[in-house]
C-alpha cells in the first residue's frame, strides 16, 4: 500500500465506499482537486459533481452532492449528503428531479414577492438557495450518465428529457 491512500466515502445512510486508491478526483467549489498519497493535509468543501477513482490502470467514476472532504497525507474522508454509481441512478427519478428543481429555481426567479419584506426575503433567499443546491445535484447526476451510463441509460435520459420538451 506504499504508493496508495485510503479513501472513505461516506454519507448519512452507509458506507459507500472504502478502499486504498492510487489517486481520487473530487469536485469542489475552486475546481477539481486530485489527490494521492503523501498529499499535504487539506479540508474543502465538496461541490455536487463527479467524482474519479484511480486504482492502478483502472478508473471508476461516482457522482457526489454536497459535503466536505478531509485529507492527510495517508487517508482521504469524503463526507457527503448523498453519493451514487452510475448504474445506481434510476433515470426517471434523475430526469424528473432535474426538471423540477430548474423549474423551481426559474419560478423563484420570476417571483416578485421578494420585496415584501426583510424577513420574508431572508427565507426566500434560502429557499432560492436549496433550488440550486437541488439543480446542481441533478445537473451531476445528468452529467454521470452522459459521460458514464450504459447506452440504455443514456436512451431513456434522451427519451425522457425530450418527452418534457426540456434539455440540461
Amino acid at each position: 500500500m506504499e504508493n496508495k491512500i485510503k479513501l472513505t466515502v461516506v454519507t448519512p445512510v452507509r458506507c459507500f465506499y472504502e478502499n486504498f486508491v492510487s489517486s481520487v478526483t473530487l469536485p469542489s467549489f475552486d475546481g477539481e482537486i486530485g489527490i494521492m498519497a503523501g498529499h499535504s493535509p487539506l479540508v474543502f468543501a465538496l461541490s455536487p459533481g463527479i467524482a474519479h477513482i484511480r486504482i492502478d490502470s483502472e478508473i471508476s467514476h461516482f457522482v457526489v452532492s454536497e459535503g466536505y472532504v478531509e485529507v492527510n497525507p495517508k487517508m482521504v474522508l469524503v463526507v457527503c449528503d448523498s453519493a451514487e454509481w452510475p448504474d445506481q441512478i434510476d433515470v426517471q427519478r434523475m430526469v424528473e428531479a432535474y426538471i423540477e428543481s430548474r423549474d423551481n429555481l426559474k419560478n423563484d426567479r420570476d417571483s416578485d414577492k421578494r420585496s415584501i419584506i426583510a424577513d420574508a426575503n431572508a427565507r426566500k433567499a434560502g429557499y432560492v438557495k436549496d433550488n440550486v443546491k437541488s439543480l446542481s445535484r441533478a445537473r451531476a447526476r445528468v452529467h454521470i450518465i452522459e459521460s458514464y451510463g450504459t447506452e440504455a441509460q443514456k436512451d431513456r435520459k434522451s427519451t425522457r428529457l425530450n418527452s418534457s420538451h426540456s434539455s440540461p
